[in-house]
Parts: C-alpha cells; sequence; structure tokens
C-alpha cells in the first residue's frame, strides 16, 4: 500500500498544480498571452491572506473573500496598466512583461516580508480521512482537489458552451476580427486576467498554509503548472488537470524510491522536452506570426572611444579607486559579459534562454571542480569549464531545433531548474555551504585573487570584457552574425537562402553558454571556495530583465544593464543611502515594465537618442553616432564597400525542375492533387488559380517547406523529395515570398550578403576575431545594377517603398545565382506601371540569365505577357495547361477563373 499512500499524497500536490495550470490556460485563451507571473499571482494571494487573518485578525472566510478580491484588482491593473498598452507589441515582449512583473511582485515580497517561511493558519480541516485501507489523505489536500476538478469542469463549460468562451477563444487567435464583430477585445482580456489572478490568489490562500509563505518558493510554482498547461497545449482544461495530477504522483513516486537529490523537481521539465521535441515544427509554419524583437546595434568598433573607456576603467581599478569600490567594479564587469551572452543568444539569434545565470554557475562549477579535484591551474580550468558549458548549451539548443519563442522559454526555464536542482545545489556534488575550495588563481606564476590583489583581479575581469565585447561586436558584423539576425528575423526566409538554422541556433546557445562560464568563473573565483548554489533560477531571469531595461540588442544595453545586478556598482553607489541598495530589484523590475509599456528599446538607446538631440542642438555635426537599429544607415560603411558594377562571371550550368504526380495533404484536406510541371532554362512557367487553389503550397513543397509531399521532384535528374529546404537552396532552387519576408534588421546590402554567404562553417569561429567586410559576388551585383539598388544598399528594408522592397525580394534571391527560381505572387501591391517593369526583368532573367522561372501570380494580364507556358489551377488540382493564348482561350478557364476576375472588376468599377 506504500505505493498508493504516494501516489494519494502524488494528487494533493498536483490539485496544487491544477490551480496554477487553470488560470494560465485561461489566460492563454483569452489573451493568447502565457503568464509567467502566475505563480507571483498565487504569492500575492498568500501574502493578502495573511495580512488579513492574521495581521488584520479577520476571520477565515472574509479574509479568503478579500485575497482573492485583491488577485482580480491585480489582474486587472496588470491587463489596464501594462499589457493594454503593448497590444501592439510582440508576443515574446510580452511574455517578458510577464517577467517584469514576476520580478517586481517578487522584489516587492522580499522588501515587506523578507525571505524567510511565514506560518499562516489554515481554514480547512487539516485532519487526515483513510480513501482506502492503509492510506491517508490530508483533508485540505482533498477539498483542493475537488475545487481543482469543479474548476475544471466549470471552465470547460464556460468555453465551450457560452458566448464569451467563444468570444475570449478567437480572440487569443485574431483581436482584430474580434474588434470587427463588435466586441471589445480589453474587456474579454480584462474578464479573463482578472477571473485567472483570482483563482491564482485563492489557490495562494488555499496553499499558503501547507507550504507556508515564502516568495521564491511560491514563485517557482509555475513550473510544474506550466508544464501542465504545455500538456494541454494552453487550450484543454480537463488535460492540464490531468497532466498537473500526473506530474504531482511521479514527483511523489521519484521523491519516494529515487535517492538522487533533485529528481522531483526535474519531472516538469522531462515533460516539457519530450512534448517539444515531439510535437514541435522544424521550421515554423507560413501562418507562423513574424516577432518583433527589440532592435540590433550595428556591430562598429570605434577604436578611439573603446581604447579612452578601457584605459580609463584600467587607471580607476589599479590606481584610483579603494578596494571595495574595485571590487563592486569587478562584479560589475563580470555581469556585462553575462548580459552580452543575453545579446548573442537572444538579441542576434532571437532565442529567449532563462537559464544563462544557471549555465554560469555550471561554468563556475566546471572549473571549481577541475581546479579542485583535477590540479588544473587557472587559465586550462576556465578553457574547460567555456567548453563543458558550450556542451550544455547546445544541449539546452535541442528544444530550440523544433520550437521556438514562448515555448523555447518555457523549456529553457525549465531547463535552468533541472541543472540548479541536480547539480549546483547537490551538496555532495558541490561541498554543502562550505562549497568547493579553489586557492589563490594565478596565471603563469601572478596571482590575481580577489582577497589579497583586488585590483589584479579586476584587470583579469576588464581583460576578459574587453576581449568579449570586440568578439560579440566582430560576431555582429560577420557572416556568422548575419545568419544568426537572419534566423532572428525569419527563419523560413533564411532557410530558402541556405542558411543552417539549425546550426545557427546552436552556435548561438554554445557560444552564449560559454560567455556565460566565463562570467560565472569570475563571479564565483573572488573567493577561497565556490558555492554554485548561489546561481539560481529566479536570478536568471533577472538578467533577462535588465538585459532588456539596458538595450538586449546592442553591447552597449548589456553594458548598461550590468550596473543594475546585485553586488556592482549599482548596489554600491545605493550603499548606505537608508539601506537605498536593497530597492534594486523592485525598480530593476518597475523599469522593465517601463521600457516594455513604453516600447522603447532601453537605456542605451534612450542615451542614444539623447545624444543625437543634443548633438544637433548644438550643431555639432562630427559627433559620433551611437549604434541603433530602426534608425537610417545601421549599417552604413564609412566607404563604398563595393563598387555595383557588373564584372562577367562564370555561372552555374542551367537546370531543369521536373515535378511529377504532386500531391499534397493536411489532415483530410488535400491542397494539391497530383500536379505536374516541367520548369526548363530560358523559360517562364505562370502557375495561376484562385485564392486556395494550391499554388503557394506548391511552391513550399517544390523548396522543401512542407515535407512529406507525394510525387516526384527531380532536378535535372537528381530526385530531390527527400532534400531539406536549405539543401535545395544551396543547391540552386531559389524563391521569393508572397509576403516578402525580409530580414528588417539588416540593409539591403546585408540581406543580399546572406544570399551569398557560401555557408562556412569556419565563419562561427574565424568571425570573432576576424569578420572582415561585406562581399558581395558578381551575381549580387548583377542583381543589384538589374534592379537598381545601387543608392539602396544601405538603408533597411522598412524605409523603402514597397514596390522598392519587392525589387529587394527578387533580388535578394537571385543574388545567389540560382538556377530555378520560384516567385510567389512578386508584383502583389504593385501599380500597373510597375507591374509591366517586373514583367521585364522577369523575361531578363529567363533569358539573359538562363533561368528556370515559375511565377505564380494573381495578376492574370502580367502572367500572360510574360510566360511561355501556364498551368491553372483549381481547388488543388490542374484545370489547363499550355501556351498563354492556349489558356486565355479554355473555355474551362474562362468561366472558372478568367471570368469570375472580370465579374470581380466589373463589381469593383462599379463601386
Amino acid at each position: 500500500m506504500e505505493i498508493v499512500q504516494f501516489v494519494l499524497l502524488g494528487l494533493g500536490i498536483g490539485a496544487i498544480y491544477s490551480l496554477l495550470g487553470q488560470g494560465l490556460v485561461l489566460i492563454y485563451r483569452g489573451s493568447g498571452i502565457v503568464n509567467f507571473a502566475q505563480g507571483s499571482f498565487v504569492m500575492v494571494g498568500g501574502y493578502a491572506y495573511y495580512e488579513f487573518r492574521v495581521a488584520a485578525g479577520w476571520p477565515a472566510i472574509p479574509a479568503v473573500v478579500a485575497a482573492t478580491a485583491a488577485g482580480v484588482l491585480l489582474g486587472v491593473a496588470v491587463q489596464y496598466l501594462i499589457l493594454r498598452p503593448m497590444r501592439t507589441s510582440s508576443p515574446i515582449e510580452r511574455v517578458i512583461a510577464t517577467l517584469g512583473m514576476l520580478l517586481t511582485l517578487q522584489a516587492a515580497a522580499v522588501l515587506r516580508y523578507g525571505v524567510g517561511p511565514i506560518s499562516v493558519p489554515s481554514f480547512l480541516p487539516t485532519d487526515a480521512v483513510e480513501p482506502l485501507p492503509g492510506t491517508t489523505l490530508g483533508v485540505d489536500r482533498l477539498i483542493i482537489l475537488l475545487i481543482g476538478a469543479a474548476l475544471t469542469a466549470v471552465l470547460y463549460m464556460v468555453f465551450r458552451w457560452t458566448a464569451f468562451g467563444r468570444i475570449a477563444s478567437a480572440m487569443a487567435e485574431n483581436q482584430r476580427a474580434v474588434a470587427g464583430l463588435g466586441h471589445s477585445p480589453d474587456r474579454i482580456a480584462t474578464a479573463n486576467w482578472a477571473l485567472a489572478a483570482g483563482i491564482a490568489a485563492l489557490a495562494g490562500a488555499l496553499i499558503g498554509p501547507i507550504t507556508y509563505l515564502q516568495p521564491t518558493q511560491l514563485t517557482l510554482l509555475i513550473v510544474p503548472a506550466l508544464a501542465a498547461a504545455l500538456l494541454a497545449r494552453f487550450v484543454s482544461f480537463p488535460i492540464a488537470f490531468a497532466g498537473a495530477l500526473g506530474i504531482g504522483v511521479v514527483q511523489s513516486l521519484i521523491t519516494r524510491y529515487v535517492t538522487v537529490t533533485g529528481w522531483g523537481d526535474s519531472v516538469p521539465f522531462m515533460v516539457i522536452v519530450a512534448y517539444l521535441v515531439l510535437r514541435g515544427s522544424s521550421l515554423p509554419l507560413r501562418s507562423h506570426v513574424l516577432e518583433r524583437l527589440p532592435s540590433v546595434g550595428d556591430g562598429r568598433i570605434r577604436v578611439v572611444p573603446a581604447v579612452v573607456i578601457v584605459g580609463v576603467f584600467a587607471v580607476l581599478i589599479a590606481l584610483v579607486v579603494p578596494p571595495v569600490w574595485a571590487q563592486a567594479l569587478t562584479v560589475t564587469m563580470a555581469f556585462a559579459i553575462l548580459t552580452l551572452s543575453i545579446t548573442v543568444v537572444t538579441g542576434y539569434a532571437g532565442q529567449l534562454s532563462l537559464a544563462q545565470y544557471v549555465l554560469a554557475g555550471s561554468g563556475a562549477f566546471a572549473a571549481a571542480t577541475l581546479v579542485h579535484h583535477a590540479g588544473w591551474g587557472f587559465l586550462p580550468a576556465l578553457i574547460g569549464a567555456m567548453l563543458a558549458a558550450a556542451l550544455v548549451g547546445a544541449l539546452v539548443a535541442l528544444p530550440a531545433l523544433r520550437t521556438r519563442g514562448i515555448n523555447l522559454a518555457i523549456a529553457t526555464l525549465g531547463m535552468g531548474i533541472v541543472l540548479f536542482s541536480l547539480v549546483l545545489s547537490d551538496f555532495q556534488l558541490t561541498g554543502g555551504d562550505a562549497g568547493i575550495r579553489i586557492g589563490e588563481p594565478s596565471i603563469f606564476g601572478w596571482d590575481f585573487g580577489a582577497i589579497r590583489h583586488p585590483y589584479n583581479y579586476g584587470l583579469v575581469t576588464l581583460t576578459a570584457l574587453t576581449l568579449s565585447a570586440l568578439a560579440v561586436a566582430n560576431l555582429r558584423r560577420g557572416r556568422a552574425g548575419r545568419r544568426l539576425l537572419a534566423v532572428r528575423s525569419n527563419e523560413r526566409a533564411a532557410a530558402a537562402l541556405g542558411v543552417n538554422v539549425y546550426v545557427g541556433k546552436v552556435y548561438a546557445f554554445a557560444l552564449a553558454s560559454a560567455l556565460a562560464a566565463l562570467a560565472g568563473v569570475l563571479l564565483a573565483f573572488q573567493g577561497v571556495a565556490v558555492l554554485p548554489a548561489q546561481f539560481d533560477v529566479l536570478t536568471s531571469i533577472t538578467v533577462i530583465g535588465v538585459s532588456v531595461v539596458g538595450g538586449i540588442g546592442t553591447i552597449g544595453g548589456a553594458m548598461l544593464a550590468s550596473t543594475l545586478l546585485p553586488g556592482g556598482v549599482g548596489t554600491q553607489v545605493l550603499h548606505g543611502v537608508d539601506n537605498l541598495e536593497s530597492y534594486l530589484p523592485l525598480v530593476s523590475g518597475l523599469f522593465l515594465l517601463y521600457v516594455l509599456r513604453s516600447g522603447r528599446n532601453g537605456l542605451y538607446e534612450m542615451n542614444a537618442h539623447l545624444v543625437r538631440r543634443i548633438g544637433r542642438l548644438l550643431r555639432v555635426p562630427s559627433l559620433p553616432t551611437l549604434p541603433r537599429a530602426r534608425q537610417e544607415d545601421p549599417a552604413r560603411p564609412r566607404a563604398r564597400q563595393e563598387d555595383p558594377v557588373t564584372p562577367q562571371h562564370d555561372r552555374r550550368p542551367s537546370r531543369s525542375l521536373h515535378v511529377s504526380g504532386l500531391r499534397v495533404q493536411f489532415g483530410g484536406v488535400v491542397a494539391v492533387d497530383d500536379v505536374s510541371l516541367d520548369l526548363v532554362p530560358g523559360e517562364v512557367h505562370g502557375l495561376i488559380g484562385p485564392n486556395g487553389a494550391g499554388k503557394t503550397t506548391v511552391i513550399d513543397a517544390l523548396t522543401g517547406f512542407v515535407r512529406p509531399a507525394r510525387g516526384t521532384i527531380r532536378l535535372d535528374d537528381t530526385s530531390i523529395g527527400p532534400w531539406s529546404a536549405r539543401r535545395r537552396a544551396r543547391a540552386g532552387v531559389a524563391r521569393s515570398f508572397q509576403s516578402l519576408e525580409l530580414f528588417a534588421d539588416l540593409s539591403v546590402r546585408e540581406n543580399l550578403a546572406v544570399a551569398c554567404d557560401d555557408g562556412s562553417a569556419r565563419r562561427y569561429a574565424t568571425d570573432l576575431v576576424a569578420p572582415g567586410r561585406i562581399q558581395l559576388t558578381p551575381s549580387a551585383l548583377a542583381a543589384v545594377r538589374e534592379f537598381r539598388l545601387e543608392d539602396d544598399l544601405d538603408r533597411r528594408p522598412g524605409e523603402l517603398a514597397f514596390g522598392k522592397r519587392r525589387l529587394v525580394a527578387i533580388a535578394r534571391a537571385v543574388a545567389a545565382d540560382p538556377r530555378v527560381l520560384l516567385l510567389d505572387e512578386p508584383a502583389a501591391g504593385l501599380s500597373d506601371e510597375e507591374a509591366r517593369e517586373l514583367g521585364t526583368l522577369i523575361r531578363t532573367l529567363a533569358r539573359d540569365w538562363d533561368m528556370s522561372i515559375l511565377l505564380v501570380e494573381h495578376n492574370v494580364d502580367l502572367v500572360l505577357s510574360t510566360c511561355d507556358r501556364v498551368t491553372v489551377l483549381e481547388a488543388g488540382a490542374v484545370l489547363a495547361r499550355g501556351t498563354p493564348q492556349d489558356v486565355a482561350r479554355d473555355p474551362r478557364v474562362i468561366s472558372a477563373y478568367l471570368g469570375r476576375e472580370a465579374d470581380e472588376s466589373d463589381d469593383s468599377a462599379r463601386v
């Protein structure tokens, strides 16, 4: 009966998780946001119950009602004050806003109640019952389980059978459509947030007496709840409830029968990773919403200012400041290396990692272990720790290969908890409270221990920071950095240009983890022993928050962010001023919410804007500009890097693409059925049909974005059906996109440079040291001339007119000198004159460049005047094929398509 007993205990634990999980599903279904602050809402409810029940002496039931009401008011305030102004922000930015709420609420709780546990009397019965002979279960756990089941049933019925539930679910998919039907998205979102926060506060009042009130413990309840909600795909209340119970049971059994510390806490993460690997997709679908991340710098190194800044810091550390300030500067510089790792993985690669501080701890643990147990010197141990952390980072990146955005953030948070639970907090591995003794570090006999030689340690840290910043700046300017920014901006477009999306993600995580390990070693080796348990999960979230405050995409932003982390310059400045430094976490959380709410790009961008304004007011034309994004000329060189003149060059041999019996099916829907095409060099083959006919799906299938697709696809005599999108691009099959999908963070020159990239793996290493200048290939230069882009190379796509952006998208596809070019509605949105000019360019590409071109287009006049052969699709099947003249005279085409177009034109004319 022992197993049954622990199963019952697990059901009690799972019931607690279910209350949080239902709130997560509720918020997501009503607003499309994953609320990482749900555990903090539980904390607020628990402490509110404590205030009413204990401090104010209220009776139990009124105290519970008041605590629940406090949660409801908190939910309303969050929606109106924070999320409503962020309605146009990306999902990732809104998720980071929930992290900001987590940090703010937790910091406020620590200031008010401290970090120790507080007991509170329960209003539920605390005696036990015997559900089965020989087993016991607390009545309070049983009641919570029944409350969770009843709540699940009510929420299921409300969202299944009421108009409010249907409208709320629709709003998570498309707010504009809901607003267009006369419903208020703000009111619906407010109702959902209020209800979810009220449930969380009720949960806090219920479980506070069981778990005790402690800010960190209550906040981290979010992790198993996230795992349960993820199993339910943030949609199903019953599955979330069952998943929470299952996680609780498994945790209970592991805690009883597995003696290794931390495995019980690791179960939710295992669930998360298994789910993401099994249900994720390697590349996003066309429906994937492009997530706008904060701006990025240009990576240009201004030698004179950089030398001056480094020299000033060296003099300050070595000659001016007292030891306490030298230590504060050292801590800040080490944290700056950590925030630089955030710049790489999130700012450049667009992957939200919530485990960076824990990865820093793993690096410190590895280095200390090598020093203490293996007798290694500091420098070899540091290199070994960075390599080990890079390997761990590559493992963390594995979920990123099949997921992105919010789901990836959940996975990295769980990974951080696993590392902390299984390694960093294991007393047997880490030496407990005594830590791992390391002695005084030295390099080639030069001692620089922080205790005896704080100035030497500071200079070592300054050197490490300088090298790290140079490497990150070089990365931004090199091919590897452009690959990462392409992946961040648009994974589909990057893969279509031959960028290895998987390698880019793994590289970003590995490099960021190595930098985090460097920071962790420099932070931990300041004492005589390393305490890995200090590298906790919640500080990882704090690091993300302050990185956003500083400016997550710029090196200067990383430097500013480091001053806001505890123990550094910011703490030292506030030290002694009425204990003001204890308010630093709260100030950081509030400033993070302000930055996100106002739509700004952090302190660095704000200061850069201020410097530019002062320069204009003072009329100082020589004032150096600061790197910025979404401004003019983000990567403009001091001199032209290339002269866009078309040299003669040898192009790749011409190739044909033959398609036979192509069939694409999504579930029970057949999107393309038995389509055959022959694309030959020098010819333009048109593909037309009404909306929903399957035209874009054909291009997706031919370029490897829809797999598996039945039928035969041959490039000359080679079958490419099993090939990935990247391999097909490398073989000379290029495409454009209906929605352009240009890399918004890169200039036109850099967009073309991504297409010219040969994909060399060695650039991931050499670009850190010598990125070199952009060298466009002869094909790219020829495309620049053909499409008249000479004056736009150093502008970003968002600065160009729509018609010019269309040309840039085609030029980018042509820049790699493809032999087969697939164009998806390139004339959409163009005027008649622009469309005619585009048709001439397409004919030039086919005739003079000897390309095989497929033109998918709604502009029938353009297709008939440009193409050599035309295929007409209807409902995924071929309706007609032949020369433009034959197709134009085909009665089936006239009645099914051309007649419809004519009727629509007549209707438009009448309107």
